[in-house]
């Protein structure tokens, strides 16, 4: 009986007035774009790709009509035992799905039967310190561009530096752009023009332990400045000197919930990212955002 009715809570939750997806404002903006919800009014394809732990079976979840991830489809498939997330559709159609084949490394949807979800109730991915997505056909993501925007819906768990998002180029110093958290309270946009300038420099904000944080960065190389705005609160650094990025592609694909060579983990849940080789205005990203927070 409890199950029985656990499962129309989720029929419930999935199950009201259709809205606009919160991202259409920037649609032709973005670079890729991931969610456990709609994000996008064109996106008519799938949600993400599960494994289930029962038999390593996968299967494509999607969408309810109001634009939740269908939580009903995924306890049909999982059952009683947990699942995790293999592939997570890029919904900008740009086809730069975020992927993770090693079973180790991936994040988990369910845990023996129940649904892993956020404070509001939306689901959410876990990650234990080991779990990150590979954005494929990504490699170009730092190519000529004079500015990136980074941003993350997520939640650190530990007290320690944590990579959310990085590419690295193969020259030294390197070009790139990190999200990161310097703890579990400080939270971090860090920018590197090119080889002119062997200095990061980094952005930087506190914010509560623990909390759920719309995490967005950005990278004005041209400019010489890195921005950073979580829960709406900012704060910018200058980038001396101020340049555009160098003309060849990254080593790595653009990874979500660690670095380059593996070696700083994100810790905690999300619940979505999003990207563009372009300077997105912070705020409407953020109040886009604030909208899907699980």
């Amino acid at each position: 009986m409890a199950s029985f009715a656990f499962a129309l809570d989720l029929k419930r939750r999935g199950a009201g007035p259709a809205t606009r997806p919160p991202l259409d404002a920037f649609a032709g903006q973005l670079y890729a774009a991931f969610g456990l919800s709609r994000l996008l009014t064109p996106y008519a394809g799938p949600c993400l790709r599960a494994r289930r732990s029962g038999d390593g079976g996968e299967a494509d979840i999607g969408f309810t009509a109001s634009g939740a991830l269908d939580m009903a489809a995924m306890l049909g498939f999982a059952g009683a035992g947990s699942a995790y997330a293999t592939l997570w559709y890029d919904q900008t159609g740009n086809g730069r799905h975020a992927t993770q084949a090693a079973s180790a490394a991936q994040p988990r949807l369910m845990n023996a039967g129940v649904p892993d979800l956020g404070p509001t109730g939306r689901p959410t991915m876990v990650l234990s310190g080991a779990q990150y997505f590979d954005v494929q056909n990504s490699l170009g993501f730092l190519r000529n561009v004079e500015t990136v925007t980074l941003a993350s819906i997520a939640r650190s768990s530990v007290n320690a530096v944590q990579v959310v998002a990085q590419p690295v180029l193969p020259v030294s110093p390197a070009v790139h752009a990190v999200l990161y958290y310097v703890n579990a309270t400080t939270l971090g946009m860090q920018a590197r023009s090119s080889t002119s300038n062997p200095l990061n420099a980094s952005a930087i904000v506190v914010l509560p332990a623990g909390a759920w944080v719309r995490h967005i960065g950005r990278a004005r190389f041209l400019a010489g400045a890195v921005d950073l705005l979580a829960n709406g609160v900012s704060a910018t650094a200058a980038m001396t000197p101020a340049q555009n990025t160098s003309d060849m592609d990254a080593t790595t694909p653009l990874r979500f919930g660690t670095n380059a060579t593996l070696s700083s983990f994100l810790t905690g849940a999300t619940g979505g990212f999003v990207c563009a080789r372009e300077s997105l205005d912070l705020a409407a990203l953020d109040a886009a955002l604030a909208q899907v927070m699980p």
